[in-house]
């Protein structure tokens, strides 16, 4: 790389590095104050889209309320009623039907769908349960009406009568009508709950597992329990949500599920498939509801437990079975998008974001406005503003700024600290380069020095030329002598001079102007033989060499001196300094250039030498 691109690419370099500082900068910057900031992500998203809400998947267990609220809000109370006809014997030995019995029992359940399917225990809607249950009411109401005793009705039980007496339903053949309402536990609020007539769509008994799975059609979408993929290990804590039944039968209004904890005690085999066997204390109503982990997945239904058993030994449907349920009929157990946002404001008012969570669950609440739930924590949320933590994104960002600010006095520094440098660089090679040697410029005119040879500039007299006599120009000059060294050329000394201009007179003495190039030495003393016998002419005093500064002004057109000749003859040139007598005889001529001068005058005023009583002489003194 030469000399001439060497400081763009510097600057370059600085440049790049300059940007890259600033962004880095900028970068620290915005990284710390957006770490700082409290929000979440799902408060920034103006409408229910799942792909604007970042949903991570817990590691941890969650909080025991944190659960409770994700399990209740997706756990249904199921309430079913069997109707059918029981054909049961007379003491006569005959047989009769009875009027239609209604046999009513309650179960629990959980939202596998947003869309509305429920999932439930098999035997909740079994048609050989419902026989039972018929006959046991029938049974019932007779013991009520009076018709036979207490006693009476254990005898026919003992005899067999659920399993033996006839059940029918509306037509001869047919099986028991079962009719199933579905109360999400997220509608249930006070004494009001909304009840949704739910349709059987498939169901195995418990000799195949134990579940089935009821359709419901909500107006708007359910929470969703997820059914874990994984097998539950023993060990592992767990908690059983339903609504039992002897608790309904206690509690005025609407009950809330129940919540049993335990821990997974084993998996076991039956002839009905696999089943987990868990340690928790459960009662009848509370078949078909979940059994969740941790996180708040499904890891089996509630099932049965041993008769008479007093321990805490019941078992709950695989995983795998519900899941071959679901996919059996075509059910998608994935969270909705209300549902996604429902999770997220849960998570953030746990994690004390109240005001996140207030809006998050606000949207939960528009698009199902009968969540009990989300109303609930909705309200939770926003009396808790006053205690979540607002201010520490100021720290935080503060903290931003600080270093970015830095960062930008590090890279002021840098470029000054580098500009300095390349300075005291550039400065010291300039102090020890060496001049160019590189020819001038086309074009460029070179100055003119001043010759030693270049004649003096000659200054026209005011008196008149005398003639020259051909014996003076004949003769040969005399040696010429040396010569002072040439002073600075002047402006004058460019002009081109004349070849052989005669010497004429010139304007009056004060008219005149000293030469503008430096003086050439004067001719010598002209003898008094050489003058021309035209007119008398004073003696002068002989002239000595003494060159003067003086330049002649741009005005005079200087005339070069001839040289004198070898010869003692009279020069040629001299002879104009033979003026006749005239009006000027009482003038003197200078003895340095032969100028007429005034007398009693002090300096030439042509040359500006100095004039003495021995260079300048009146006419009169010569005399």
């Amino acid at each position: 790389m030469n000399a001439q691109n060497r400081p763009t690419h510097e600057r370059l370099k600085q440049g790049g590095l300059g940007a890259l500082l600033v962004c880095g900068a900028l970068v620290a910057g915005v990284a710390l104050t957006a770490a700082a900031l409290p929000g979440a992500p799902a408060s920034a998203t103006k409408g229910l889209s799942r792909s604007s809400v970042a949903m991570a998947e817990p590691v941890d267990d969650l909080s025991q309320e944190h659960l409770a609220a994700i399990g209740e809000a997706g756990t249904v109370y199921l309430s079913g009623t069997w109707s059918g006809f029981v054909n049961f014997p007379l003491p006569d030995g005959t047989t009769a039907w009875s009027d239609q019995i209604d046999a009513s029992f309650s179960c629990s359940g959980f939202v596998a769908s947003s869309d509305g399917y429920i999932v439930t225990a098999g035997h909740c809607a079994d048609v050989a349960e419902g026989k039972t249950a018929l006959v046991d009411q029938f049974l019932s109401d007779e013991v009520a009406n009076g018709d036979i005793t207490e006693a009476d009705a254990q005898g026919y039980i003992a005899a067999g009568a659920e399993g033996a007496w006839p059940v029918e339903g509306q037509k001869t053949g047919e099986a028991p009508v079962l009719a199933m309402k579905v109360y999400p536990a997220i509608s249930i609020s006070a004494d009001n709950a909304s009840g949704f007539t739910a349709v059987l769509q498939d169901d195995r008994p418990l000799s195949q597992g134990d579940v089935a799975l009821f359709k419901i059609d909500a107006p708007a979408p359910l929470p969703v329990l997820l059914v874990s993929g994984e097998q539950p290990a023993t060990g592992q804590k767990v908690d059983a949500i339903g609504y039992p039944g002897n608790v309904t039968d206690l509690v005025s209004g609407n009950p809330q599920p129940t919540f049993a904890q335990g821990q997974v005690s084993g998996r076991q085999q039956t002839d009905g498939g696999p089943f987990t066997q868990i340690g928790v204390t459960m009662s009848p109503g509370m078949s078909g509801g979940p059994v969740i982990n941790g996180t708040g997945d499904v890891v089996g239904a509630i099932s049965f437990g041993p008769s008479g058993d007093t321990q805490q030994l019941n078992f709950a449907a695989a995983p795998e079975t519900i899941s071959a349920l679901l996919a059996r009929n075509g059910v998608k157990n994935t969270l909705s998008d209300a549902d996604t946002f429902f999770r997220a404001g849960l998570s953030e008012y746990f994690d004390g974001r109240f005001h996140a969570a207030a809006e998050d669950l606000a949207k939960v609440v528009a698009a199902n406005p009968q969540n009990a739930i989300a109303q609930q924590y909705q309200a939770k949320a926003t009396e808790a503003f006053p205690r979540e933590n607002t201010t520490g994104w100021i720290l935080w960002a503060g903290i931003g700024g600080g270093v970015f600010l830095l960062l930008v006095i590090g890279l002021v520094v840098l470029l000054v600290l580098r500009g300095g440098r390349k300075r005291r660089a550039t400065a010291a090679a300039s102090a020890g380069a060496p001049f160019s040697t590189l020819p001038a410029a086309a074009g460029t005119p070179a100055p003119l020095a001043p010759s030693a040879a270049m004649p003096a500039p000659v200054t026209a007299l005011s008196e008149p030329a005398a003639p020259v006599s051909a014996a003076s120009s004949a003769a040969p000059p005399a040696p010429v002598p040396a010569q002072a060294p040439p002073a600075a050329p002047s402006a004058s000394a460019y002009l081109p001079a004349a070849a052989s201009v005669p010497v004429a007179a010139s304007a009056p003495a004060a008219a005149a102007v000293p030469p503008a190039s430096p003086p050439t030495p004067a001719s010598p003393p002209v003898p008094a033989e050489s003058l021309s016998t035209a007119g008398p002419h004073p003696a002068a005093a002989p002239l000595t060499h003494e060159p003067h500064p003086a330049a002649a002004p741009l005005g005079t057109e200087p005339h070069p001196a001839p040289a004198p000749p070898a010869t003692d003859e009279p020069h040629a040139a001299d002879a104009p300094l033979a003026a006749a007598e005239g009006p000027a005889a009482a003038n003197t001529h200078c003895g340095a250039c032969g100028r007429v001068v005034s007398e009693g005058q002090r300096f030439c005023t042509a040359c500006g030498h100095p004039l003495s009583a021995a260079a300048a002489i009146s006419p009169d003194a010569a005399s």
